[in-house]
């Protein structure tokens, strides 16, 4: 890109993300959320077009309904960035027959993937004869193998109605794990699932491979849904999804199956992001007591959803308490606990977490009483890590 960009990203009114690209690893997978936060819930996105935020910069544009948002990490030239968006958008309604709204791009981006891929051809003449440019010919294996693993992270914000606190979830799984089966209550304010397919073939010849899922893949628009009887089976509704170069395109729009000839060896063969219809594994119901100015009662259970047959590893529940925190003292029926100082944290670790378990942690926290006035304590979320 010639703006030297780290990453685009297509955002709705609403602020969730329809489409972005990463070009570059200098900046993290948060900056959506910064931008959210500092420009659209601050009212000030008419009043300039470029911002700086932790270091980098942010250009973005309104056409429709639909925020386009380049984010740089260094230096750029912000005439032409503004110039690749306004080409971009001009190419897009081209294929879109002269639309460029959130349902034109729902509608199609694989084809936005495509065209916002920087990466050239290695030889245009492979993929216009159907020719397999990714794998070489001649392959012998003693032993066929095929490793798949798919990485899944969940971003979770509930609301404190009928809770304690607000708490953040993210969620890390390496397995072919199905959370469609899963299930927990409470008013969740935002929520949402990004995750990727990785694969690892040590297959002879030429195989074509074809990826079964036990849902069915839908990337129909709502309406659309609604206007056709309704199909038996359960449907995984992705917002986006890319694919590696290997995938036969025109059979997944038509069949909505991922069929491919695998690259020898190690690749990621689709990345995807589902906002709808996603259920949480586990529970947390925090009480928090405040016993005058320096003395704190925390009480947290965390309940486990899944089957008693299953399990998490890893697990890391961080609790937040005050910086006045002078002492603290506990009791866990599972797992070790103690206060971090350096993040005011009460971090609890639980090594393995079997299905069907409740877990509870019981601290004490004696608090330094300050002359100055007393504020109120903002009670920032509950974080909750585990594999």
């Amino acid at each position: 890109m010639p703006v030297a960009a780290s990453a685009i990203y297509f955002l709705n009114l609403r602020g969730d993300v329809l489409i972005n690209r990463l070009y570059r690893d200098d900046v993290g997978g948060n900056m959506v959320d910064a931008f959210r936060m500092h420009i659209m819930q601050t009212k000030e996105l008419g009043t300039c077009p470029v911002r700086q935020i932790g270091g980098c910069s942010f250009f973005y544009m309104r056409i429709s309904n639909v925020y386009i948002v380049i984010v740089v990490s260094s230096n750029a030239n912000v005439a032409c960035a503004f110039k690749f968006v306004v080409e971009a958008v001009a190419l897009f309604k081209s294929y879109f027959g002269g639309a460029f709204d959130e349902d034109a791009i729902r509608n199609n981006f694989v084809l936005i993937y495509e065209l916002l891929d920087d990466k050239p051809v290695p030889n245009a003449t492979l993929q216009v004869t159907g020719a397999v440019g990714w794998r070489r010919e001649g392959l012998v294996y003693k032993k066929n193998e095929v490793f798949l693993d798919i990485v899944e992270s969940v971003n979770l914000l509930m609301s404190s109605k009928g809770w304690c606190w607000l708490w953040k979830l993210f969620l890390l799984m390496y397995a072919l794990y199905n959370i469609n089966h899963l299930v927990i209550a409470g008013s969740v304010l935002r929520c949402d699932v990004t995750g990727k397919i990785l694969m690892k073939c040590f297959l002879s010849g030429m195989p074509d491979l074809k990826l079964g899922l036990n849902d069915k893949i839908g990337l129909e628009k709502e309406s659309q849904l609604k206007s056709r009887p309704p199909k038996s089976g359960k449907t995984i509704e992705l917002d986006d999804v890319t694919f590696h170069q290997c995938v036969n395109l025109t059979r997944f729009n038509s069949e909505k199956t991922v069929s491919f000839v695998p690259p020898d060896g190690e690749f990621e063969l689709m990345k995807y992001r589902i906002t709808e219809g996603v259920n949480l594994p586990f529970r947390v119901l925090p009480t928090i007591k405040e016993l005058g100015r320096t003395r704190m009662e925390v009480n947290v259970k965390v309940k486990s959803v899944f089957g008693a047959k299953m399990f998490a590893l890893g697990v890391v529940i961080k609790i937040p308490v005050p910086k006045q925190t002078a002492k603290t003292s506990f009791q866990v029926t599972s797992g070790r606990a103690k206060y971090q100082a350096a993040i005011d944290c009460l971090v609890w670790k639980i090594r393995k977490f079997p299905g069907q378990t409740e877990p509870t942690l019981s601290a004490e926290v004696e608090l330094i009483s300050t002359m100055a006035e007393k504020k109120s304590w903002t009670r920032p979320p509950i974080q909750m890590e585990f594999q």
